[in-house]
């Protein structure tokens, strides 16, 4: 039950519109459950730190051990991003960093 009502609340849809003379830089608008936007600016950013604590935040939120936030988040429907989940929004905005330390992750699980 509690991860059905986790793929509901974590749909964080991220739009983007960037200007002609702004090199990838994107005016970013936050859609849905907001209490999960940090991981969605955590790949915008590139930020390993920023994605590690969103991660850390959540342990006793989502799950009550690491290794299970990570499981649980990972899941493409648990968590997305502009309609990805968090993986492949990581690819497709380039932030390398960012999906580096995710794949580590994903392949422990």
């Amino acid at each position: 039950m509690k991860t059905k009502l986790l793929s509901l609340a974590l749909a964080a849809t991220v739009a983007f519109q960037a200007t002609a003379h702004e090199q990838r830089q994107a005016s970013v608008t936050f859609v849905g459950d907001m209490e999960y936007t940090s991981f969605c600016k955590a790949v915008l950013k590139d930020d390993v730190s920023l994605m590690r604590r969103s991660f850390n935040n959540k342990v006793g939120v989502v799950a009550s051990r690491k290794r299970d936030v990570y499981e649980v988040l990972l899941s493409q429907e648990n968590l997305a991003c502009n309609g990805l989940g968090i993986i492949e929004f990581s690819k497709e905005r380039k932030a390398e960093q960012v999906l580096s330390y995710l794949q580590t992750y994903s392949q422990k699980s």
